[in-house]
C-alpha cells in the first residue's frame, strides 16, 4: 500500500512544478491556455494513436478493450442520469445546471487517468484508460455537449454541439480504435515520433494542472453550497455507487477497476473551457473542478489501494 501511495504522490508532484512556475510568475495562468491546446490536440492525440498502433489484436485484448468501452460507456451514461435528477433534486439555477451536471458525470481521466493508471496498473492499465478515454472523448463532445447546453436559452444548440464533434481529440479517439480493431501498425520511424511527442503528456497534463491550482482561490467556493454536494457526490457517492452496481456484472478484472478508478477521479479539466466556450458559467466550472482536484488527493489513494487490493484478490 505504501508503494501505490508513492507512486501517486510522485504523480502529485509534478503538480508542484506547475505550481511553483505560476508563482514565480513564469507560468502565469495565460499559459495555460496554450499549454491545454498543445496536450489536447498534440501531445494526447500522438499518445492515444501510438499506444493503439502498438497493440496486436488478440482474443484476450479484443475482449478486455470492448469490456473496457463498453463499460466506460456504461458508467457515463448512468452518471448522466443520475446527474440530472441529483441537479434538478438541488435546486440549481436553470442557467447553470448544464455546468453541474458535466461536473458529476466527467472525470479527468485524460490529465490525470493517464499518469495515475500508468503508476498504479502499469502498461495494461494505461492502454486499458487510453481505450476508456476515447470512449470518454466521443462522449464528452456529442452527448457531453447537449448535457451542457441544454438548458441554455430553454433549446438544444444542435448546431453547436455537432460543431463539436468536429475536433482533434474526438477525431483521434475514433482513428485510435478504428487502427486497433483493424490491426493498422505504423512505420518505426513514425511510430517513434508519435512515442517522442506522446511522453510529453503525462508531465504536460500534471503541470497544467498545477497552474490551475495555484491561480484557484479556495475562499470562492467557501459560500457556493452547490459545490460541496457536488464535490462529495463525485468522488465519494458515485464511484461507490457504480463499484456496487458493477461488481455484479462479468467483466474483465482489470478493464473493471480502470473504469471504475476513472471515475474516481475530479472532474473534467476541460469542463472550464467548453463553459466558456459555449457561454455557460465558467467560474462555476473552474471552482468545481478546483475542488474537486484538492479532495481528489485524499479520496484518489483510497480508491486506489482498495481497487489494487481487489484486482490482486481476483
Amino acid at each position: 500500500m505504501l508503494i501505490i501511495f508513492a507512486k501517486i504522490l510522485s504523480v502529485f508532484g509534478i503538480t508542484f512544478i506547475g505550481y511553483g512556475a505560476n508563482k514565480i510568475k513564469w507560468l502565469p495562468i495565460e499559459s495555460t491556455k496554450y499549454l491545454s491546446l498543445i496536450l489536447v490536440n498534440i501531445a494526447s492525440p500522438c499518445l492515444v494513436v501510438y499506444s493503439m498502433s502498438r497493440q496486436v489484436l488478440t482474443e484476450d485484448t479484443f475482449a478486455s478493450v470492448t469490456q473496457s468501452a463498453g463499460l466506460m460507456l456504461l458508467a457515463m451514461t448512468v452518471t448522466a442520469l443520475i446527474a440530472i435528477a441529483v441537479v434538478k433534486w438541488m435546486k440549481v439555477p436553470q442557467s447553470d445546471r448544464g455546468v453541474y451536471r458535466l461536473l458529476l458525470t466527467f472525470t479527468n481521466n485524460g490529465f490525470m487517468g493517464y499518469p495515475l493508471s500508468l503508476a498504479i496498473f502499469g502498461e495494461d492499465g494505461l492502454f486499458l484508460m487510453i481505450i476508456a478515454n476515447a470512449v470518454f472523448m466521443i462522449y464528452l463532445y456529442s452527448v457531453g455537449v447537449i448535457i451542457l447546453i441544454y438548458d441554455k436559452d430553454g433549446k438544444i444548440d444542435l448546431k453547436s454541439a455537432m460543431k463539436s464533434i468536429v475536433s482533434i481529440p474526438f477525431l483521434t479517439s475514433v482513428i485510435g480504435l478504428l487502427m486497433f480493431f483493424l490491426g493498422i501498425h505504423l512505420p518505426s520511424l513514425v511510430d517513434n515520433f508519435l512515442k517522442t511527442i506522446g511522453d510529453m503528456t503525462i508531465p504536460l497534463s500534471m503541470i497544467i494542472i498545477g497552474i490551475q491550482l495555484a491561480e484557484s482561490r479556495i475562499r470562492d467556493v467557501l459560500t457556493n453550497k452547490y459545490l460541496y454536494i457536488t464535490m462529495i457526490l463525485k468522488l465519494i457517492v458515485l464511484p461507490a455507487l457504480l463499484f456496487g452496481i458493477f461488481v455484479w456484472l462479468p467483466f474483465n478484472t482489470l478493464a473493471f477497476c480502470i473504469v471504475i478508478f476513472a471515475m474516481t477521479l475530479p472532474s473534467a479539466a476541460v469542463i472550464p473551457v467548453l463553459s466558456d466556450i459555449y457561454g455557460t458559467n465558467t467560474k462555476i466550472a473552474s471552482q468545481g473542478v478546483f475542488l474537486t482536484t484538492m479532495l481528489s488527493m485524499i479520496s484518489i489513494p483510497i480508491y486506489a489501494i482498495l481497487l489494487t487490493l481487489y484486482l490482486g484478490i481476483h
